[in-house]
């Protein structure tokens, strides 16, 4: 194991009882929280501030540039909070663009706060109007992400956005095999989907059905905190501004992207076990479950969760959605 501060390796320095990684491939931030003993204080005597920088590492797995976002003492320990995104990222603005494009979107904010952009798969979408009002750079780009059936993530010192199904189109990084030596839950939900979304914006209205609809239900929702399912291990969106659109075409491509965001995680599983450090979130596994092949096949591995002192890590994944 090797933990970076602020590029020096202080691993043999220090006495860690507690350290957990949580990767997201979407509306989350990947979080790295350590806890030291530290009965002689000195975690702070070394002064450690907001925005330093943190890495660690373990065989295959690297929880790439970390910024430090909050740290607490307390009855000999020392906890650090930890977060791929900048502290930068909490800052609420407001500004309005017109004619703005979205991977120029993209690149701008990912310059506000250090970070390099990189697409994958994303349509470089004009929109003839864009708002943010009050909120955080991050909030307004994972917005209009969902809305285009991509999401956002960012990783060591870049914002990275991709299509969900650019993504789900290629090939699988290697296999997933749940066996007697690990735990497993499955959850079908698909009964809860939406054959349709209706998106209403002001004048501008547009729908979208699934392909081969097997449910009735329409969505319309008003905002993205109503168009989706819970998923286990991934907080709600608490996104309740209101959508807004230029045209009916815009409405309905919004429409895909909320249906798709509703509909995504109706199957869904997680898998703990011993270590596995060579797995990441945003990634294509291929599923082996030797008491439930009915599940088996490609899925897409949306949070990734290792504890390195626990020698324990929880893989949670979902289907992929066919047709859009």
């Amino acid at each position: 194991m090797k933990l970076f501060y602020n590029g020096t390796d202080i691993y043999n320095d220090v006495s860690l009882n507690y350290c957990v990684h949580e990767m997201y491939a979407e509306k989350q931030a990947d979080t790295l929280v350590l806890r030291f003993n530290d009965t002689k204080g000195i975690w702070s005597k070394w002064n450690p501030a907001d925005g330093d920088v943190l890495r660690f590492t373990e065989g295959a797995s690297d929880t790439g540039k970390m910024f430090l976002h909050s740290m607490k003492p307390e009855n000999g320990l020392f906890t650090i909070r930890a977060m791929a995104m900048p502290k930068s990222g909490a800052t609420r603005k407001s500004k309005s663009w017109a004619g703005v494009r979205f991977l120029q979107l993209g690149n701008e904010i990912a310059a506000n706060h250090g970070l390099t952009f990189q697409n994958y798969g994303c349509t470089d979408q004009v929109y003839p109007y864009l708002r943010q009002e009050s909120e955080t750079d991050f909030a307004l780009f994972s917005r209009l992400c969902t809305l285009e059936g991509c999401q956002m993530l960012i990783y060591d010192g870049k914002l990275l956005a991709y299509s969900e199904q650019y993504i789900e189109q290629q090939a699988v990084a290697g296999t997933l095999e749940v066996d007697e030596n690990g735990n497993f839950t499955y959850q079908d939900n698909r009964s809860a989907c939406f054959g349709s979304c209706e998106v209403t914006a002001g004048s501008f209205s547009g729908t979208f059905s699934a392909p081969d609809a097997k449910n009735t239900a329409v969505l319309r929702a008003k905002c993205i905190a109503e168009a989706q399912l819970r998923a286990p291990g991934l907080p709600a969106s608490g996104d309740r501004v209101a959508l807004m659109s230029n045209s009916n075409a815009e409405a309905a491509r919004f429409a895909k992207g909320l249906l798709r965001n509703a509909n995504k995680y109706g199957h869904t599983g997680q898998f703990s076990k011993a270590l596995l450090t060579g797995y990441a979130a945003a990634s294509l596994l291929q599923l082996k479950t030797e008491k439930a092949s009915a599940w088996n096949g490609p899925v897409f591995v949306y949070k990734v969760r290792h504890d390195f002192v626990g020698n324990k890590s929880t893989l949670y994944f979902r289907d992929l959605l066919e047709g859009y």
